[in-house]
């Protein structure tokens, strides 16, 4: 094989690699993700030195809808400043809703074209009008209005799961038997496992077994008989399955 087909075949692979990573990081979004701290801010753009758009509290449910380096792009909450020029919006009689006049029209975070670009409307969409300031319209911020949040201060689904702690005794007590239901790992580089059990305790365990008998069971509650895997102590424990009975 020639020098310059092996560099082909070497940049093939680097490059499919990457697609796999990015490709896995997407199955995660969108989801509804949860504030874990107190006055997180929302900002303009995924840094930290953008435009401080609104806060959102402890226990906040958001939508996530993309994620960059570290942050995650949402829809911005009702909560969020949201302005419209004048202009582009024909108000009803009492301006309570309003009606977009022209194509692809800016929402910013603010009463002036200084602000941050939010979002956009298209002609012909109706909004909701909250108040005026200095030509521009306040409206409740629209479906495709976004901001960005860092991803350390958002909980996943899976996040809220409790996280299994294998004791000693469980250790040493092989074969061990759980009940709960059969989830998807996930795709990963070099995993140790292709499942995961979510007990009734909301535990997780990690299994390694028959992938194919595994994939049909998805969705489904079983009782699991095999070996568990970890010191004491250790999270997420591997089990290596043995026996699987469906339960329903």
């Amino acid at each position: 094989m020639s020098l310059k087909i092996g560099k082909i075949i070497f940049l093939s692979l680097v490059l499919g690699a990457f697609a796999f990573c990015f490709s896995v990081q997407a199955e995660d979004v969108p989801f509804a993700g949860v504030v874990n701290s107190d006055n997180i801010n929302v900002r303009a753009d995924a840094t930290v030195g953008s435009a401080i758009i609104c806060t959102l509290s402890k226990s906040a449910k958001i939508e996530v809808v993309s994620e960059m380096y570290g942050w995650y792009k949402i829809r911005l909450p009702d909560s969020a400043p949201s302005y419209v020029k004048k202009s582009f919006l024909e108000c009803d009689v009492k301006c309570v809703s309003a009606k977009v006049t022209h194509e692809h029209v800016n929402i910013r975070s603010g009463p002036g074209e200084s602000y941050w670009i939010v979002g956009s409307l298209n002609k012909d969409t109706i909004v909701n009008v909250l108040g005026e300031s200095q030509g521009w319209y306040r409206i409740v911020p629209a479906h495709e209005s976004y901001g960005w949040i860092s991803n350390k201060f958002v909980s996943h689904p899976n996040d809220l799961l409790k996280p299994s702690v294998i004791t000693a005794d469980q250790a040493t007590n092989n074969p061990f038997v759980l009940e709960g239901i059969v989830q998807p790992y996930g795709i990963v580089l070099w995993r140790k496992a292709t499942h995961k059990l979510l007990t009734l305790d909301k535990g997780v365990y990690l299994l390694k077994g028959n992938k194919k008998g595994l994939d049909a069971l998805i969705g489904r509650k079983v009782r699991v008989s095999g070996k568990l895997f970890g010191p004491a102590g250790s999270p997420n424990p591997i089990m290596e399955v043995s026996k699987v009975e469906a339960l329903n």
